[in-house]
């Protein structure tokens, strides 16, 4: 390969890295941006939602705290289903099935209002859709 040519390579080289650190760079910012949280805070209770603001919003993540525990568990996939999640009508019901690590529980939001069933109790509390 002559010196022409591995000039033109390396350029073209250097052209395609920078491209792709750019898209790379790109898709990355808008993750970071693409996220958001919604919080239930009642009767000792926090339960952080990651929502993933898509084109179509879903819930992403579930964090729960029990009384008096700050650091809290991040819910396994698998142990919680959405069953309505419409954040223009501002309507959540949320059910955690699996008791091993926290109580089973059901979370159901309507505006502003949200109720906890956990434990046999019901706890209400306001709730922010951050709009």
């Amino acid at each position: 390969m002559s010196g022409h040519d591995q000039a033109g390579s390396s350029v073209r080289w250097r052209r395609f890295a920078g491209s792709a650190l750019a898209l790379v760079l790109c898709g990355l910012l808008r993750v970071a941006s693409a996220t958001s949280s919604l919080s239930f805070d009642g009767g000792g209770y926090v339960i952080d939602l990651e929502i993933g603001d898509d084109a179509k919003p879903m819930v992403a993540a579930v964090h729960f705290h029990a009384p008096g525990d700050a650091q809290g568990v991040v819910l396994a996939r698998e142990t919680w289903r959405v069953i309505a999640f419409e954040p223009r009508r501002q309507r959540l019901v949320l059910q955690h099935d699996d008791a091993a690590a926290v109580p089973a529980f059901s979370l159901s939001v309507q505006r502003g209002d949200a109720m906890l069933v956990i434990d046999g109790r019901r706890v209400h509390a306001s709730f922010d859709w951050g709009a």
